[in-house]
This record gives structure tokens, sequence and C-alpha cells, in this order.
């Protein structure tokens, strides 16, 4: 849709796009996972599978570089789903670390090394154990995810393959930007081929009188220069 201003003499023209994606910014903010990790919207988190065999501290190292620590699990749910990640890297040796979970003196609760309290319970095969200080790993070759964990020496030698976690990555909808709108200097014109005034090729000249179309107008039908449909 095209504007008409008139200033000092000439006519400025401002296309105007009136489709509604433009006119309203995009105002929700995005919460994302990198590529190749996987999302779990029911705790805000990434996970994403280290296939190289480390030991337990070295492990979480390189997952403190991508932003995250082993893998905590808050409840069943997240068990299942951290069980299904792991179980789709189709590792060569089946097992992989989890995170730590030390005893806390006061409470006698167990607290992930991510700073979370560890709750479930049930993904330790048999009763859980009563040490203070537990690496954890996950047994993939188990039947199901209820089971599959078990203390390992934080220091084994060969090492396991690792579950990273981190919390999503929050994106903030971009600024809105002004937009320059299509300017158009238009000029004055006539109809007559005898008029100095002319068009460029872009444009056609549109009389003042429209009937000046269809008739003969005196004043050589004056009118304005706009931009070619």
């Amino acid at each position: 849709m095209w504007t008409r201003l008139s200033l000092t003499g000439e006519i400025l023209l401002l296309a105007i796009c009136a489709t509604s994606n433009e006119l309203l910014p995009e105002s929700v903010e995005r919460k994302e996972c990198p590529r190749n990790w996987t999302r779990y919207d029911r705790t805000k988190s990434c996970f994403f599978v280290i296939e190289q065999r480390l030991r337990w501290s070295e492990a979480e190292r390189v997952c403190a570089k991508y932003g995250g620590h082993l893998a905590s699990i808050v409840d069943e749910y997240e068990n299942i789903f951290a069980f299904d990640v792991a179980k789709k890297a189709n590792l060569s040796v089946p097992t992989l670390w989890l995170g730590r979970l030390v005893k806390l003196t006061k409470t006698g609760a167990y607290e992930w090394n991510d700073g979370s309290i560890g709750r479930h319970a049930e993904g330790f095969r048999g009763e859980p154990p009563s040490g203070t200080d537990l690496c954890l790993t996950m047994w993939l070759d188990f039947d199901r995810p209820d089971g599959s964990w078990n203390e390992w020496d934080c220091n084994y030698a060969t090492g396991y393959s690792s579950l990273c976690k981190k919390s999503f990555k929050r994106i903030a909808p971009a600024p809105a930007q002004a937009t320059n709108p299509n300017v158009h200097h238009s000029r004055r014109c006539c109809l007559s081929a005898l008029c100095a005034n002319r068009c460029s090729p872009s444009e056609r000249c549109i009389p003042d009188d429209l009937d000046c179309w269809t008739k003969t107008c005196q004043n050589t039908g004056p009118g304005w220069c706009l931009p070619a449909p």
C-alpha cells in the first residue's frame, strides 16, 4: 500500500507493508539444546553421550567444558529418558557414567554433583548402597531403566563413556529493528508529449485530474511521476 505525502512541492510515496508477521516482532523466549544433544522438557535439560572412555573425574571435566555435569537423575521419568538416550548411542561397552552422589552430613540425604537432591532410589540394582561418596554407572544391557544403576570405582582405569547433562540455553528474542520505508521522490510531470517534464522509464505520469486519461485536458494534463506498476 502506498501513502502519499506532499512536502515542499514534492510527493513522497511510502510503501507500507501490512502483513501481520512484519508488524509483530517475535517476543517469545526460546530454549534450545546444542546440535546432537537431546532435549528433555520435564527437567528443562539437554543430554549428550560422551563416547570416549574416561575415568569419572576426567569425564566430568569434559562435560564441564560443554557447560554441564555428568547426569543427575531426579525421578523415574528422567531415568527412563536417560536410559533411552544412552541406549541409542549403541556403545561398544554398554555401560556409562552418571553423576556422583555425596551423602550430606546434616540431613543424611544424597546430593548429586550438580547440586540437585538424589531422591530416586529405584535406579539402583538391589538395595541402595550405604556409602557416602558414590560414582554411579548405568548398565545398558539391563532390560529396564529401574535397577540399571551400579556404584563403581571412580578411578576405574579402563574408564567408561558418560552421560552429560546441562540446562537449556535461553535465547532471547532479537530486538525489533525499524525498517527503512520504501520512499519514492516524485516530481511534477504532464501527459502531453510536448511537455518537457518527463517521467523516468520506471515511472508513469499520474494526472491531477484522472479524467485526463480519457479526454483532452487543458494545461497539458499536469500530474505527478509515480512508480510504474
